[in-house]
């Protein structure tokens, strides 16, 4: 990374999540920060548009069609 496209930060996490990252940026040989600067990018990438769409659809459907759709689902088949 170009030192000249960074931006230096601050972050607090939890001292669980520390430990965990800290471990794995040892293990391939890391310092935390980058570590950290490689796990986002997966996490900031645009979800496709029929994905995105069928989430905005998941998500619009009412609590009622889904506790309809369970109860069809846990109905016994004949």
């Amino acid at each position: 990374m170009d030192a000249a496209e960074t931006v230096e930060a601050q972050v607090t996490l939890p001292g669980e999540l520390y430990r965990a990252i800290a471990q794995q940026a040892r293990s391939h040989g890391h310092s935390i920060g980058e570590e950290i600067a490689a796990l986002l990018p997966p996490l900031l990438m645009p979800l496709p548009d029929d994905l995105e769409q069928e989430l905005a659809a998941w998500e619009a459907a009412s609590d009622e069609d889904w506790l309809a759709l369970e109860t069809a689902l846990a109905a016994p088949k004949n």
